[in-house]
């Protein structure tokens, strides 16, 4: 359901601008859901094809799109129906009422497949792209090879984790970890993370973080890559909270003991690697939340017929909204949806 609709001129990149159609989201259901939706032109001109723009842990709509560089209107440009979504407690969604998840799976089985729906009906497309940054990677893997698997034309992801950890000592350390004490029970009442606050910790201090000289275990983006006026913006609107319970579901899926239905009926893992559809895989070579070593599994394992995998030298966040994103991640996107 469209619940404004208005035209907008915005940024693409820095002073490259463009003037589209902007319409606000909200899916139907006891649990309704949003998306802003961009297009480059008229109603009733058709579009080159729906694109689903799926975010990653703790964020929100606003790793796609900032007031001065934007994925989802570079797309929209080209001519494609983009649809950027906020999973449930995020964004929009949280706003419409969404409680945050209990689990990983309610985005797979509820959240996708509902916004999947609802951008057909409305694009006029019987096929969506599903895009995805980290976890929404995943998301992309699972909801593309089970319950919307006849609906999906192709799978982009960037920086997704497909093995977590593998990569680095540290965050096979913190999986490990999480999954021998969520064994004990203490996890069992679900503890919100507050991930916002990470967010305001981290724009307040972006100068020490994006420091190169001083040596930190982990970083989310490479120091200089991303434009000061770039990084604070999306440090002030992208971080949301969210449940622990994620985080561990995402820590289980990259061990691949666990990545599965609630029910356990579904193994996503399986379902995904025996999937044929056009599949393009991308990693940051300097990514240290998800080091090549464990996006790079998703490509190999992959049946499909038509694969692509390739890494830059960016970081996690730098991926999609880094100077060189502009350059190398998004021409590529672009010209591999073109070509399907």
């Amino acid at each position: 359901m469209i619940l404004r609709t208005e035209t907008v001129e915005q940024a693409i990149d820095g002073n490259e601008r463009g003037i589209f159609v902007k319409d606000v989201v909200m899916t139907p259901g006891p649990h309704p859901l949003g998306m802003v939706r961009k297009r480059a032109v008229a109603d009733g001109v058709t579009t080159r094809g729906c694109v689903i723009l799926i975010h990653g842990f703790g964020q929100n709509r606003y790793t796609w799109h900032s007031s001065r560089r934007s994925f989802a209107n570079y797309l929209a440009r080209e001519g494609w129906d983009v649809f950027n979504v906020d999973l449930r407690g995020h964004g929009r969604s949280r706003r419409f009422g969404a409680p945050r998840p209990k689990v990983m799976y309610e985005y797979i089985e509820e959240d996708v497949p509902a916004f999947v729906r609802e951008a057909m009906a409305l694009s006029g497309h019987d096929e969506v792209f599903l895009v995805g940054h980290s976890m929404g990677g995943l998301i992309a893997y699972a909801v593309g090879s089970t319950s919307m698997r006849e609906h999906v034309r192709g799978l982009v992801t960037i920086g997704s984790p497909y093995r977590f950890g593998q990569g680095s000592a540290l965050l096979m350390l913190l999986r490990d970890a999480a999954a021998a004490i969520g064994w004990t029970g203490l996890f069992d009442s679900n503890p919100a993370l507050p991930v916002r606050f990470v967010g305001k910790h981290l724009q307040k201090r972006a100068a020490l973080w994006d420091n190169r000289i001083l040596p930190l275990p982990i970083r989310g983006w490479v120091p200089g890559g991303v434009e000061k006026e770039v990084l604070d913006e999306y440090l002030s609107k992208t971080f949301e909270h969210t449940s622990l319970s994620v985080a561990l579901d995402i820590f289980k899926a990259g061990s691949r003991q666990g990545f599965k239905s609630l029910d356990g009926m579904i193994d996503y893992s399986t379902a995904f690697e025996m999937l044929d559809r056009p599949l393009l895989v991308i990693a940051g070579i300097e990514d240290q939340l998800a080091p090549p070593e464990s996006v790079k599994p998703a490509f190999e394992s992959s049946k499909s017929h038509d694969k692509t995998y390739r890494a830059w030298p960016l970081g996690h966040l730098d991926l999609v909204m880094g100077r060189e994103a502009t350059r190398t991640v998004w021409p590529m996107v672009r010209d591999w949806l073109a070509r399907r």
